[in-house]
């Protein structure tokens, strides 16, 4: 009797350190909305059998998520990770264009041995004999990081927890980045630009590369990065010029501006066009459903087999 009451307060000290460890970080800044991330969980547990184990889920909200894991399924946790903490989020991968691409993520992280992406890897089958649950996370998102379509997303490596930071053997894409520290979700970044002096942006009628006149611009106009460019593009003609000579790829990665030769990136000039920075009432409307409502966390209820 008392061993299991031993036990129970060892449990509870280390769920009070993890939740004060939690608030007392330096927290980076997401908007609502704008953020989709797949998370990779450790259990803390005192017994043997979960200690050590992994978990990979989806979120738009990690803050919110890590709580939700360790009150329990009733409370919104998954049943896979129900009663096996406490659980750390040591790492997360986010800059996807939407959940349906992360959820496609998390599933192959999850199911490297299904996926059709993964599973031309023989190394990836099972768990090596003296590696850690982690260890074999962490070599599934080195390999995944590095094959289409993944490895052109402009994707973000967050690491959560110092403890487990460590540098990827297989070096991962130059517009990858790799940073450390906590993320919060805050409100639509649209409404964080209100107060912010309004620039008018001068467009050309026609597109500079095929010189055609654009049509419905708020849906197929692009321009440049650089404020002072007057850069008029078709979205798709853009999308043809950085790609320039890479055979049967679909998304570019970046380029220089074909007036003025700013560096672009073309997911940052997709994020301002949704963000409808000097767009009109359409996007007005998008935002405000993003600050009604919210995309709910998805787990698909699969734990990572030994």
């Amino acid at each position: 009797m008392m061993k299991s009451n031993k036990k129970h307060v060892l449990q509870c000290l280390i769920y009070r350190k993890l939740w004060l460890k939690q608030g007392s970080s330096h927290e980076d800044l997401a908007q609502k909305g704008h953020f989709y991330g797949v998370y990779l969980l450790c259990s803390q547990s005192l017994e043997q059998r979960y200690h050590g184990k992994c978990y990979v889920g989806f979120t738009v909200n990690p803050k919110r998520r890590i709580r939700q894991h360790n009150r329990g399924c009733d409370f919104g946790g998954a049943r896979k990770t129900s009663k096996k903490g406490p659980w750390q989020m040591v790492m997360i991968v986010h800059g996807f264009p939407n959940n349906i691409a992360a959820l496609q993520f998390e599933w192959a992280w999850q199911q490297p041995t299904l996926s059709t992406r993964l599973k031309i890897f023989p190394e990836l089958k099972r768990k090596q004999s003296k590696e850690s649950h982690f260890e074999y996370n962490f070599r599934i998102l080195n390999r995944m990081l590095n094959v289409g379509p993944w490895h052109r997303l402009p994707l973000t490596v967050r690491w959560l927890e110092t403890d487990y930071e460590r540098s990827f053997p297989i070096e991962l894409p130059q517009h990858m980045s790799i940073v450390s520290g906590k993320v919060a979700i805050t409100a639509s970044q649209r409404k964080q630009h209100l107060d912010c002096p309004a620039t008018t942006t001068i467009w050309a009628p026609e597109c500079h590369l095929c010189m055609e006149r654009i049509e419905q611009p708020e849906r197929s106009r692009l321009g440049c990065l650089n404020a002072s460019c007057r850069l008029t593009c078709h979205m798709l003609c853009l999308a043809n010029y950085l790609l320039g000579d890479q055979p049967g790829q679909y998304i570019p990665i970046g380029g220089e501006c074909p007036l003025c030769e700013t560096h672009l990136i073309w997911a940052t000039l997709l994020q301002r066009k949704r963000l409808g920075l000097g767009g009109g009432e359409a996007q007005d409307q998008e935002d405000s459903a993003d600050e009604l409502s919210d995309v709910p966390d998805v787990d698909s209820d699969v734990e990572l087999s030994d």
